[in-house]
């Protein structure tokens, strides 16, 4: 009987440990998952804050035969809140810019990084060439800043409008 009743308070004792020891099991795998969650939460916030501030846009070009107006538009985005961009219609292309053919008005960020510029250019006898040109958007307020965005300008044949994609200009080593 004495060693029915130690076989049963030895039995209690184990499960309590076992039960002691599966608790703190689960603890520390809820402590941990839960770490690892809050890192995946900040990695994401982290992420998307980066994403937001990288700057992109489009500039579309519209001419107008008769009036041999060229009229420039600069939209763009991810910009740092309130900076001051200078932009021009350069030739040559993104990779081989040549001189400024005609200057846009600055593009100024508003507090969400975003920024419209719009230019109205007299006497563009030729209207918008097939290649040639390309848009440029600086990283300050003058052309001699390093280039932030630019584009190619491709256009059909005789376009008078035309859409060009900016992208971000890599950075030189």
């Amino acid at each position: 009987m004495r060693n029915n009743m130690l076989r049963t308070k030895s039995t209690a004792i184990r499960r309590s440990i076992t039960i002691v020891l599966l608790l703190t099991l689960f603890t520390m795998m809820s402590v941990t998952a839960f770490a690892q969650d809050q890192n995946r939460q900040s990695f994401r916030s982290h992420t998307v804050s980066s994403l937001q501030n990288v700057p992109s846009g489009r500039a579309e070009l519209r001419w107008n035969a008769r009036s041999k107006a060229l009229t420039a538009t600069v939209h763009l985005s991810g910009l740092r809140p309130r900076s001051n961009l200078a932009a021009y219609i350069h030739a040559g292309n993104c990779s081989s810019k040549g001189k400024i053919l005609y200057p846009f008005n600055n593009v100024v960020a508003d507090a969400a990084g975003n920024g419209v510029s719009t230019a109205t250019i007299n006497n563009v006898t030729g209207g918008i060439p097939e290649r040639g040109w390309n848009i440029t958007v600086h990283n300050g307020s003058t052309a001699q800043a390093s280039d932030l965005l630019c584009g190619n300008v491709v256009a059909s044949k005789r376009a008078t409008s035309v859409s060009i994609p900016l992208s971000a200009v890599p950075a030189r080593r």
